[in-house]
């Protein structure tokens, strides 16, 4: 019996000093002059998509020759953009003003003959966009339409609608304010395995619940956070004077808060990242759009 107790306490021990390794940080080396922010990894972890510091346009880095093609020119394109899980479509909108007023729209783009075609025709009506497998999932007028994969399968998919979360799967709608009525919520994210999700309460820091919206658990400040893997999260730590940028690190926190661990050093902007599809690398942008990858290691 004692022994069992002594390998409970020193299993808990080591869950809890798991830490992440950072092995190498190197630049991406396209003959891009800056100018790619916000990277994204396809699913299988071929490509980073790029868009400008305003999220116009869309660019792609092959890792297999460290080419950058500019796939698309579209104003917003960059905000939300989603790739199918074979790699070969890409969701994005598209902004534009007609008779003065705002409205988007959704297009696809194929990698393989490098072709757009319209999903969404532009509306009013706020747009999101994701993938199930390697079928597009849209959400218009407060509803998940094209939902189901071929196989029958229903995918959670989460956005922002008036600053509160909401959860869509299937035919359900459901508001998350695990904060409160009153804060506003952004860059919410499902986990891998579908239980838990990461979000920024604005001005409050960044918080992990499950998919309820119970269970929450304070992690610091990770703005933009992304999952490494079920347990981990990794997200910028940027701070400014109200006008300027004043300097940005990458943290990695655990789901319980627990563990709370900077990732890049003071002398680096790094901001926005990206994990690959294994977990082991993490993309990001410097102030200036240069790309970086980040090996890790979680021991």
């Amino acid at each position: 019996m004692r022994k069992l107790l002594l390998l409970l306490v020193l299993s808990v021990q080591t869950t809890f000093a798991q830490t992440i390794q950072v092995t190498t940080v190197s630049p991406i080396k396209t003959g891009e002059s800056g100018g790619m922010y916000h990277p994204v990894f396809s699913p299988t972890g071929e490509y980073l998509i790029c868009s400008s510091e305003n999220y116009d346009g869309l660019k792609m880095l092959s890792f297999f020759d460290r080419q950058v093609k500019t796939l698309t020119t579209e104003k917003g394109a960059g905000y939300g953009v989603k790739i199918s899980s074979d790699g070969k479509t890409i969701a994005f909108r598209k902004n534009e003003l007609i008779n003065h007023r705002l409205f988007s729209s959704v297009k696809l783009y194929s990698v393989s003959d490098e072709k757009q075609q319209q999903l969404i025709a532009p509306t009013r009506e706020p747009l999101a966009v994701g993938f199930s497998s390697n079928k597009p999932l849209v959400i218009k007028n407060r509803q998940l339409i094209k939902s189901q994969s071929s196989n029958g399968e229903i995918v959670p998919v989460i956005t922002v609608e008036d600053r509160k979360m909401v959860l869509y799967r299937g035919n359900l709608r459901t508001v998350l304010t695990p904060n409160g009525e009153n804060a506003s919520y952004i860059w919410p994210s499902i986990s891998p395995d579908g239980k838990r999700i990461a979000y920024v309460a604005a001005g409050k820091g960044t918080f992990v619940c499950d998919i309820t919206g119970k269970n929450i658990s304070f992690l610091g400040k990770l703005n933009a956070p992304q999952w490494i893997n079920n347990q981990w999260i990794v997200g910028m730590n940027d701070i400014d004077n109200g006008e300027v940028l004043l300097s940005s690190s990458l943290v990695a926190a655990t789901i319980d808060g627990k563990v709370y661990q900077k990732l890049t050093t003071s002398d680096l902007i790094a901001m926005y990242p990206a994990v690959s599809p294994d977990g082991k690398v993490i993309a990001f942008n410097t102030a200036n759009g240069d790309l970086y990858l980040l090996n890790i290691i979680i021991k």
